[in-house]
């Protein structure tokens, strides 16, 4: 453990140790500490943007099984109290003792197969001052807006949504190293802060709540930067964290009707102008009050929470249905390998079918809606309670030798780190359904890693100063 990661975890135990007395949950918040210390002490290495990315990810993952444990220490409520959408919920603690023993398992497994080549690296050691900053921020630019219009091809070209979805994400790599390098050789630094800007302006007016990517993967740049951790700073990312969370919860209080109004009652689709969605927007924040705030903070929550179709599944396997014994992973991987021209009977990816499974709660599908059980649920379907762990271990190593694969296969670590920056979004995964993991594991390795070398010899050139 390095010296930094030493200081979070002893800034945080004294109020965490307070919270776990006071709250209604001791074991469970200790165990959470447990599992949030592993994740610092094995990935929190400042100035290492491959590391900051994995850790970040892991955090999300750590949020989405403890974030109940948290607040139920600050209010005093246990989890079956903060959690009424469903009755049968007997289970919630031992869903969230098992996430996290799943995720301290998945966590090693990504360290054991990192850490010889990448643990040490630092952005001294990598950066090359022969790219210039403001080519990357332009690139980045250019990125962003070229696939903006590309994805409006897929409604008249069939398949190429999985294609342009993998390689959308390289722009966060831009992004991560357009900070960089304007943070460390203090360069367009306005250039930088207004693009930040606009990113969560454009993010926060549009249909998703994209905003909170631009913020993640500039608290990645910050860490990517730092040379420690002092009083100052860790303010400095507190109120970045907090701010993020306002926006966050504000944006929950409004979404609904904000939606309603982008696609005019009718799906997923913008149907109004730029302008007329930010008058709206400006509309309905000037409506908020107290009582919207608190109801969007329990829905927030229940948002990023997702251990509670884990609990339901618990009370159904073994008892009511079998273990899968690997069928669920060995499918989620075969799935993408069978082309539907050759397998015209292969079926569809119904999350909400899966679910309804394993939980017998007759949620909506069809496209009307998707809810989805989360990998760890499917790994304890597969395998059970026990022998679930090593296989996260191992599903965690399949993404740490990924991850050094494109560290090893890139013509140099500028390009390997934006091949890595996506796995931010491929291991970030707590709520998504095994086949999902597996397919955007392997519909973004595959393409982007036999792609990556014609990548770098036909667009290195417009990055570097010289150009």
């Amino acid at each position: 453990m390095n010296k930094e990661a030493s200081k979070i975890i002893g800034i945080l135990a004294v109020p965490w140790l307070i919270g776990a007395i006071m709250g209604p949950h001791f074991m469970s918040s200790m165990l959470a500490f447990l599992a949030l210390g592993v994740i610092i002490s094995l990935f929190f290495k400042l100035r290492n943007p491959i590391y900051c990315i994995l850790f970040f990810a892991l955090a999300f993952q750590w949020l989405a099984i403890n974030i109940k444990i948290v607040y139920g220490n600050i209010i005093g409520l246990r989890l079956d109290e903060q959690f009424s959408f469903y009755q049968n919920i007997y289970r919630l603690y031992d869903a969230n003792t098992i996430s996290n023993i799943g995720l301290i398992c998945f966590s090693l497994g990504l360290y054991l197969a990192t850490r010889k080549k990448l643990s040490n690296i630092t952005i001294d050691d990598i950066i090359d001052p022969s790219y210039s900053v403001r080519k990357i921020l332009i690139a980045y630019l250019v990125l962003t807006f070229g696939f903006t219009f590309l994805f409006v091809l897929k409604r008249f070209i069939p398949g190429i949504n999985t294609v342009l979805e993998a390689f959308s994400k390289l722009k966060w790599g831009v992004f991560i190293w357009a900070f960089i390098y304007a943070n460390y050789y203090k360069r367009d630094l306005k250039l930088l802060y207004l693009v930040i800007a606009a990113e969560i302006l454009i993010g926060f007016t549009g249909y998703f709540s994209s905003f909170k990517d631009i913020i993640i993967v500039t608290a990645i740049g910050v860490l990517s930067v730092l040379y420690k951790i002092d009083g100052t700073k860790l303010l400095k990312l507190s109120i970045l964290g907090v701010a993020t969370l306002c926006l966050g919860l504000v944006w929950t209080a409004v979404k609904f009707d904000y939606r309603e109004y982008l696609s005019g009652g009718g799906g997923q689709k913008v149907v109004v102008s730029q302008g007329e969605a930010v008058n709206k927007m400006i509309e309905l924040l000037e409506g908020l009050d107290a009582e919207k705030l608190e109801d969007a903070t329990d829905d927030l929550l229940d948002r990023i929470s997702y251990i509670e179709f884990f609990s339901i599944t618990l009370d159904n396997v073994p008892s009511v249905l079998p273990h899968e014994n690997g069928a669920i992973f060995k499918e989620s991987v075969l799935f993408y390998f069978k082309p539907r021209i050759f397998f015209p009977d292969k079926g569809i990816i119904d999350d909400s079918e899966h679910t309804n499974k394993y939980t017998m709660l007759g949620l909506a599908g069809d496209g009307k809606a998707s809810h989805s059980i989360g990998y760890m649920t499917d790994a304890y379907i597969d395998f059970g309670p026990l022998y679930m762990f090593p296989f996260l271990m191992f599903l965690g190593a399949i993404f740490g030798y990924a991850v050094v694969l494109f560290a090893n296969k890139s013509k140099n670590m500028f390009w390997a780190i934006i091949f890595i920056a996506p796995f931010y979004f491929l291991i970030s995964i707590y709520s998504f359904n095994m086949m999902k993991v597996m397919g955007k594991f392997i519909t973004y390795l595959i393409p982007v890693f036999f792609v990556r070398n014609i990548l770098y010899k036909q667009f290195d050139r417009f990055f570097r100063v010289t150009a």
